[in-house]
């Protein structure tokens, strides 16, 4: 018995693309060549707004520039999307983006070229990801979160983006600069931004901004040190040269 891959009508396949058995490719979505597609993934899947013809996201002044208005799913040439993941319409990703397993991308998300978003990660939707970026297995990452090129987020991660928990006043996500690199098990706070090449110790809880090339760690996390110029260029470098 051969089990087929659904296909849309409407979707644009590339040249040389593999799709796996069970998987579904719906219409607006636009597959690059030499992609692969894993077993049980969906691609295109509709938006909240295309469903429940109501989002709260979708209006809010604060995500308007994360907002992508050309209803499709774009995966850019080059990119392997592995078995039960699952994205959503209206995200843009560029080439030769690697995911683990049941990876989760929702609606409104823009990722650069050659990242990476590990097994079980979650991507809610209305954020931005840098080229060069790798957002580990089982990281969840709120919405309104802005992140640079070059940025390196270790497993477990969790970026909040509701300071009080009360509906309507979220949105306030942090923004994480070019070359970041942030250890395992790290919450990041609503609002707070970290500077360029900063690096945060494992475990830590992010309150507060964290300047450019600091090291900082603990709960809440605070500031321990300052990185020399040889060694961020040691971590620059190897991010450039992995494949």
């Amino acid at each position: 018995m051969r089990f087929k891959a659904y296909v849309d009508d409407e979707a644009k396949i590339g040249n040389n693309v593999s799709i796996g058995r069970f998987a579904e490719i719906l219409s607006g979505s636009v597959i690059g060549d030499n992609c692969v597609i894993g077993s049980r993934c969906i691609i295109g899947h509709p938006s909240k707004l295309e469903l429940q013809k109501a989002d709260f996201s979708a209006t809010s002044p604060k995500v308007s520039d994360l907002i992508v208005k050309e209803p499709v799913t774009k995966i850019g040439e080059g990119s392997i999307i592995r078995s039960g993941s699952t994205i959503y319409r209206h995200v843009v990703v560029g080439k030769n983006l690697r995911t683990g397993h049941s990876v989760l991308i929702r609606e409104h998300v823009t990722i650069g070229d050659n990242c990476i978003v590990g097994t079980q990660a979650i991507l809610d939707g209305y954020i931005r990801v840098g080229s060069g970026s790798m957002i580990q297995s089982q990281c969840y990452v709120a919405q309104s979160v802005r992140i640079g090129n070059g940025v390196f987020i270790a497993p477990g991660c969790v970026f909040l983006d509701n300071k009080k928990i009360i509906l309507g006043q979220g949105l306030n996500g942090a923004t994480i600069e070019d070359y970041v690199r942030i250890s395992a098990g790290t919450k990041i706070l609503p609002g707070v931004t970290i500077g360029k090449y900063a690096l945060i110790g494992a475990g830590s809880v992010v309150t507060k901004d964290i300047p450019p090339k600091a090291v900082a760690y603990g709960v809440p996390a605070e500031i321990k040190a300052f990185q020399k110029d040889k060694e961020i260029e040691k971590y620059v470098t190897s991010m450039a040269n992995w494949e």
